[in-house]
């Protein structure tokens, strides 16, 4: 009986099948972010999905709470530039993304400001995803221009509301993301 050979292209298929998963999820932002977001879920922390697009100021407090009734909200009066009540919540992820807390702000009973809070790591990626789904920010000439003078707070104007960010976080920098509704701050 003849001796068979290995087949060199079929060995090769095989080692990418096994080696290129671990390696993209451990190399590559996406796969980090997919990992984290995956064992984030294992532990049962809650995912929030918002389309900013849409969001507006129609929407109440109980709104927000029956919508999102998984997570557990800390609700009450608190005096703030965006309003006088709020709500906040520890999460997991935001659209898919590793975050760390979410805040509605209300005035007069319906949502005036959102708040998000993720892990700093995703800064960019988050970026993307807003100029993804939002196409660039509306000042994107002042950000990249040169000098001092350079924007560092990024704007976009959405149907119901502007949403800024960072261009880029410092050291000390919060990594943020604020909607506030139009014509209700």
């Amino acid at each position: 009986m003849a001796e068979k050979k290995p087949n060199l292209h079929k060995t090769l298929l095989i080692l990418i099948v096994i080696f290129l998963p671990p390696f993209w999820l451990i190399f590559t932002d996406e796969g980090s972010r997919v990992s984290d977001t995956a064992l984030l879920w294992l532990m049962g922390e809650k995912d929030v999905k918002v389309d900013l697009s849409r969001l507006d100021n129609r929407y109440s407090q109980e709104d927000v709470r029956n919508v999102y009734s998984e997570n557990e909200w800390q609700c009450g009066p608190q005096s703030t530039p965006f309003g006088d009540q709020l709500c906040v919540s520890r999460i997991g992820t935001f659209n898919g993304y590793p975050s760390q807390a979410i805040t509605f702000y209300f005035r007069d009973g319906r949502v005036s400001a959102l708040k998000l809070i993720y892990r700093d790591q995703y800064h960019q990626q988050i970026l993307g995803f807003n100029i993804e789904q939002f196409g660039q920010p509306s000042n994107v000439a002042a950000a990249i221009a040169d000098g001092p003078d350079a924007d560092e707070v990024l704007e976009w104007d959405l149907e119901h509301g502007v949403m800024v960010m960072k261009k880029t976080l410092g050291k000390s920098d919060e990594p943020a993301l604020l909607w506030m509704a139009s014509g209700g701050l």
